[in-house]
């Protein structure tokens, strides 16, 4: 038996509407759908094959309903002072959409939570203030959130449009992204995190799709629905979880207070999905959960013989299941990837460009031995400068000492 769509039935009744079908050709090729008499699957390839429409008809009306469900689907999320374009994604918190904001005519991604999330108002107030707070954040791999509100039952935010795409999307079309890379995607998300954390911020849903990367390598932390400094997990609904189940932290997952060593452990599950092409664990939602409590991480060498040990080393103190085992100071763990990613930029260059290389940063180096130089005879002759005009003025001033007390000394007379 052939299944009959709702676009299907919407395309029956846009055709019937305006009289390109009439009753009996509508409830006929219901029939050969349902029976699967043709192997075609759609209302209205049926109706060209039984000689209902021609392919321009067809054609038109299903551009006309394409326009029309466009347009409700506009409607629907319609906000005032935004002009929705479409859509660009949707996920377990809210639906995001490309509108341009009115008043700024900028481009923007709206964010507008699921209604299902409305029930608790605690949580919406929460939402707000959070929003709000990370509104006033500013950081070049931070996506820019410019405003925050609520109108009729939608709460929203806008944020800034970036050109370009998530590292999720770079996995998808490439496959496992190289070491030098993936250590600077992770290095560029870790400044982000450093950032924040200094405001007590913990973002809570760190992952490949939550991260943009620019036109020109830039990555941009986003999607800020779930930033919290005490979260508790909720799960809704098989596949619905208050934070990523793939990426999520054993305290996280079970209901622990977290802090940024939280998102550093989902930071390393991102790397682990950004060099083995997929996260390290997989199954049901709890399944999933129960194994980033428990389970150590799959050996990653195994998956990807190119990434180096001292990286596997980095992967695994980062995700450690006890967070007081992970990295205790955000500045260690800078060092060791920045270690790994000119290990792995030297590998990449030939012995001659290694050379010039090194050329490169002696002359550097000599450069700022030289500025240095400069710098301190600059100070050397301002400080000398100072000190002259300073006996010059305590000399000026003595001799004004001795000129009042020798008239002091002629007025007693």
């Amino acid at each position: 038996m052939g299944e009959i769509t709702s676009e299907d039935r919407a395309f029956a009744r846009l055709a019937l509407k305006n009289n390109f079908l009439t009753r009996d050709q509508v409830k006929e090729c219901f029939r050969v759908l349902r029976n699967d008499e043709t192997g075609l699957s759609r209302f209205e390839d049926v109706a060209v094959h039984q000689t209902f429409l021609t392919n321009d008809q067809a054609t038109a009306v299903g551009v006309a309903y394409r326009r029309l469900k466009k347009d409700s689907e506009k409607r629907k999320w319609s906000i005032k002072g935004y002009e929705v374009y479409g859509k660009l994604g949707e996920g377990g918190l809210g639906v995001v959409l490309k509108a341009k904001q009115t008043s700024m005519n900028r481009l923007v991604a709206l964010k507008i939570l699921h209604k299902r999330w409305l029930d608790d108002e605690e949580f919406k107030q929460r939402f707000l203030v959070e929003a709000r707070l990370v509104g006033k954040l500013s950081h070049q791999n931070l996506i820019k959130v410019y405003d925050v509100g609520r109108e009729e039952w939608k709460l929203y935010f806008s944020m800034e449009y970036v050109e370009g795409e998530t590292i999720e999307q770079i996995i998808e079309r490439e496959g496992a992204l190289a070491v030098e890379q993936a250590v600077d995607l992770t290095i560029q998300t870790l400044r982000a995190i450093k950032y924040i954390s200094r405001f007590d911020i913990v973002h809570c849903d760190i992952k490949p799709s939550n991260v943009m990367v620019t036109n020109d390598g830039v990555a941009k932390l986003g999607d800020f629905g779930f930033v919290k400094s005490n979260i508790e997990v909720e799960v809704t609904e098989e596949g619905s979880v208050l934070g990523t189940p793939d990426y999520i932290s054993p305290e996280q997952a079970m209901g622990k207070d977290v802090d940024w060593r939280s998102d550093v452990y989902s930071l390393g599950i991102t790397l682990y999905h950004m060099l083995a092409k997929r996260p390290p664990f997989d199954g049901t939602v709890s399944t999933i959960m129960r194994s980033h409590i428990r389970d150590d991480l799959p050996n990653l060498r195994e998956v990807n013989p190119d990434v180096p040990e001292a990286l596997v080393k980095v992967l695994r103190r980062m995700a450690a299941k006890n967070p007081d085992d992970r990295y205790t100071e955000i500045k260690d763990l800078f060092e060791d990837l920045e270690a790994i990613k000119l290990k792995e930029k030297n590998k990449a260059l030939g012995d001659d460009m290694r050379q010039s290389e090194l050329a490169e940063l002696l002359r550097l180096e000599k450069e700022k031995a030289r500025d240095r130089q400069r710098e301190a005879l600059e100070l050397q002759q301002q400080l000398k400068r100072m000190t002259t005009l300073f006996w010059g003025v305590a000399a000026v001033a003595g001799i004004a000492v001795l000129v009042c007390l020798f008239l002091a000394f002629q007025l007693r007379k």
